[in-house]
């Protein structure tokens, strides 16, 4: 009896590693979940961009090379 139960316990056990590795695989889908958050962080950056404003040649240092 414990025999069978260590058995059917390997065999579950070696099933869900396959099903893990099976899903690590998924390119596709890492690749979707990746565009949309680089999608989300450009919509946060042109956010951020457009709240500062735009920059004047007065507000930056006399060395800084945003000025020239």
């Amino acid at each position: 009896m414990t025999t069978y139960l260590v058995a059917g316990g390997g065999l579950v056990l070696m099933l869900w590693f396959a099903m893990l590795i099976g899903v690590s695989l998924d390119t596709q889908g890492q690749r979707r979940e990746w565009r949309r958050v680089a999608q989300q962080r450009r919509a946060a950056w042109e956010e951020r961009r457009e709240e500062w404003g735009p920059r004047e040649p007065e507000d930056l240092c006399i060395d800084c090379p945003l000025r020239r």
